[in-house]
C-alpha cells in the first residue's frame, strides 16, 4: 500500500545521500525497512530521538552532506528540536522524515497522534507533507519532494528540512526491489560556485543540440545580456515571457508568439527541442508548461540563484544554482573559444561557428515567429476595441522609459499574445509570486513612487478587489494611469473548463454590474469611458505621464472578446489562410 515510499528512499540515494539514523517505532516501519533494504545507506539505530538528532548532526558535519533522520509519530519528533535548532543556527543539512497517522486518525483520540504539521516552525529551511500521491504521479511525486528537500537543505544557508509522512496500515512494505526503480529519472544539483567539471558537463549536455531557452517572469533586467550570451553560445531561441523584460531587446532570437504557435500540433512537432535551458521561474504560458511537461526524456536544465524548484512539470534533470551571468562566466573559463561568442550578445546567426548542428533549429523558430507575429500584429486593423487593440496601442503610445504593470488572470495572458516586444523600452511588472488578483492597484501605486510614467493594465474584478488603494494615491499625490477592461466579471473563465457548467454565471462569471464613473467624485481622480480605438488613443495621449490618477474604462463583452481573441491568435499553417 505504501510502495511509493520506495521511490522517496531511492531518490535520496540518487541524490548522493548515504547516511540515515533511525529511532524505533511502529508507524515508521515502512520507511525504516525500505532504507535498510535499499543498500545505498549506512544506517544507525538510536533508541533516543534526542540523541539520534545530535548523532545525525555530527555525521552531517563530518561528511558535509545531508543526513536522513527517521522517527515514528507522536512525541518522538519533538525530541529532534534541540538538534534541529543547532543545525539551523550552525548551517548543517539534516532531512527529517517523521512518520504520522493519516488524516482520518487526526483529532479523534487515536494513540500516539499529535499535530506534526510544521512542528519545527521557522527552525527549518523547508517543510512539506508527503501526501498519498495520485496514481499518475504515484512514483514521481515522492521523488520531487525528495529533490526539493535536498535542495533546500543545501541552499546558500544550509540547514534542516522536515518532511511529514502520513502512513496507512499495513505498515510492513513489500520488499520488491523493482519499486526502488519506479519513476527514476536523472536529476542532479550544481550548487553555487560552479566547478570546472560542472561547467563542462553543462556544455556537453547542450553543445550541438537543439537548445531552447525559457526566460521566465523572475528574470532581472541585468540578466538580459547574459541570456543573450547563452543564446549566442548555443544558437538557442529565447521564449521571452512578457514579465522577463526580454521583449525590450531588439533581437530576432527573442520569440514572442510562442503561445499562439504551440496551439498548432504541427508547430509543437517542428519546434520541439533536444534540451531546455530554463532561466528563473517557469513562463506564464500554460500551453508552454504543458508542452514542457510532455518532454520526459530530454535534458531540462533549470538555472536560479536560489535553491527553489520552479518547474511544475517536475521533469527538471539538472538544477544549477547560479545567475545567468555566473553560468556564462563559468562556461567561458572552461571553453575559451566561447569567450567571444558569449560577449557578442547581438551577433547574427552564423553558419560556421560552434554548434552548427542547431543553427537550423534557431532559424526554424525565427521563421515561425515571423509568421506568428505577423498574424498577431494584424490586430492593428481591428476597428472593434478589445484587449488586443489596447495592448497594440500601448506599444505605440507609451513613452520611453515608462512602466507597465500588468494584472494577473486574463490581462497577463493577453500581454503574452499581443505585446510583440523588440520595439519598446517599457519595463513590465506583474505579481507572479502567487499569481493572485489582490493588491494590484496598490502594487502599481508603489511602483509609481519612482517617478517614472506608470500605466496599470487590469480587468474589472482585479480593479474592484483593490479599489481602496486609490485613496492612498490621493493622500500621497501619486501618478498612475489605470486601464480597466470591464467585461463585468471573470472573463478568463470563458477559456477554462468551467465554461458551460451549471451555475457558471453565479460561481465563475460573477458579474458585479458596477458603474465606475463614481470614482471621480469618491477619490477625486480623472475618469473616462472609451469605446473606440481613437477614443482610447486620445485618452492615453492626454493622461499617461500627467500628474494624478487617471482611470480609463473600456467596456467589453466576454463572448465577443473570446471570438476576436481566437481570430487573431490562431496561426494558420497554410499561407493562403493568413490574414
Amino acid at each position: 500500500m505504501n510502495e511509493y515510499i520506495a521511490a522517496l528512499v531511492d531518490e535520496f540515494a540518487q541524490l548522493g545521500i548515504t547516511y540515515a539514523v533511525f529511532s524505533p517505532g511502529s508507524r515508521s516501519t515502512t520507511m525504516a525497512m525500505l532504507f535498510r533494504e535499499h543498500g545505498a545507506f549506512e544506517t544507525y539505530m538510536n533508541i533516543d530521538e534526542r540523541s539520534a538528532g545530535f548523532m545525525a548532526l555530527g555525521i552531517a558535519k563530518a561528511h558535509r552532506k545531508p543526513v536522513i533522520l527517521v522517527c515514528t509519530s507522536g512525541s518522538a519528533v519533538a525530541h529532534y528540536m534541540p538538534a534541529v535548532l543547532e543545525a539551523q543556527y550552525n548551517g548543517v543539512p539534516l532531512i527529517i522524515l517523521s512518520a504520522d497517522r493519516p488524516h482520518t486518525l487526526q483529532h479523534v483520540g487515536a494513540p500516539q497522534t499529535v499535530d506534526q504539521q510544521k512542528i519545527f516552525g521557522t527552525a527549518v529551511n523547508y517543510y512539506e507533507e508527503l501526501a498519498v500521491p495520485q496514481q499518475e504521479h504515484y512514483y514521481t511525486y515522492p521523488r520531487l519532494v525528495a529533490r526539493k528537500a535536498y535542495m533546500k537543505s543545501m541552499d546558500v544557508k544550509r540547514g534542516p528540512v522536515h518532511i511529514n509522512v502520513p502512513l496507512f496500515e499495513p505498515l510492513v512494505p513489500e520488499l520488491d526491489r523493482k519499486h526502488f526503480e519506479c519513476g527514476r529519472q536523472p536529476f542532479s544539483v550544481v550548487p553555487a560556485a560552479i566547478q570546472p567539471s560542472d561547467a563542462c558537463t553543462i556544455y556537453d549536455l547542450l553543445a550541438n543540440k537543439k537548445v531552447l531557452i525559457l526566460a521566465g517572469p523572475s528574470t532581472n533586467l541585468e540578466d538580459t545580456d547574459a541570456i543573450l550570451g547563452l543564446s549566442n553560445i548555443f544558437h538557442a531561441p529565447i521564449l521571452g515571457d512578457p514579465l522577463s523584460n526580454m521583449r525590450r531587446v531588439y533581437d530576432e532570437r527573442v520569440i514572442t508568439s510562442y503561445d499562439a504557435l504551440l496551439s498548432q500540433e504541427v508547430y509543437q512537432d517542428t519546434l520541439r527541442p533536444d534540451c531546455i535551458l530554463q532561466i528563473g521561474q517557469m513562463v506564464v504560458s500554460k500551453r508552454v508548461q504543458q508542452w514542457v511537461a510532455s518532454m520526459q526524456h530530454i535534458p531540462i536544465i533549470s538555472v536560479s540563484p536560489t535553491m527553489d524548484y520552479t518547474n511544475p512539470a517536475g521533469n527538471t534533470t539538472l538544477f544549477v544554482q547560479s545567475t545567468p551571468q555566473g553560468l556564462v562566466d563559468a562556461l567561458k573559463i572552461q571553453i575559451p573559444e566561447l569567450h567571444v561568442m558569449a560577449n557578442e550578445v547581438h551577433a547574427e546567426v552564423a553558419d560556421e561557428e560552434l554548434n552548427t548542428a542547431d543553427n537550423g533549429y534557431l532559424a526554424t523558430w525565427i521563421d515561425a515567429d515571423g509568421v506568428g507575429r505577423k498574424q498577431l500584429d494584424t490586430v492593428a486593423r481591428e476597428q472593434e476595441l478589445f484587449e488586443g487593440c489596447t495592448i497594440h496601442l500601448l506599444q505605440e503610445l507609451l513613452p520611453k522609459n515608462s512602466q507597465l504593470v500588468v494584472a494577473n488572470s486574463m490581462s497577463i495572458r493577453d500581454m503574452d499574445y499581443f505585446w510583440s516586444g523588440n520595439r519598446h523600452s517599457a519595463i513590465i511588472y506583474g505579481n507572479r509570486g502567487v499569481n493572485g488578483i489582490d493588491g494590484t492597484v496598490s502594487t502599481a501605486l508603489g511602483i509609481a513612487t519612482n517617478g517614472m510614467p506608470t500605466v496599470l493594465l487590469t480587468g474589472d474584478l482585479t480593479f474592484f478587489h483593490d479599489l481602496n488603494g486609490l485613496a492612498v494615491a490621493k493622500t500621497h499625490t501619486l501618478n498612475v494611469t489605470i486601464i480597466v477592461h470591464n467585461n463585468d466579471g471573470g472573463g478568463i473563465f470563458e477559456y477554462l473548463p468551467q465554461k458551460g457548467t451549471p451555475h457558471f454565471d453565479y460561481l465563475f462569471s460573477t458579474a458585479q454590474g458596477l458603474d465606475y464613473s463614481g470614482l471621480a467624485t469618491l477619490y477625486g481622480i480623472d475618469f473616462v469611458r472609451v469605446s473606440s480605438n481613437d477614443e482610447l488613443k486620445n485618452a492615453l495621449q492626454n493622461y499617461v505621464g500627467i500628474a494624478g490618477v487617471h482611470v480609463i474604462e473600456i467596456p467589453t463583452s466576454k463572448e465577443r472578446s473570446r471570438e476576436l481573441h481566437a481570430l487573431y491568435t490562431t496561426i494558420p499553417t497554410n499561407k493562403e489562410d493568413r490574414l
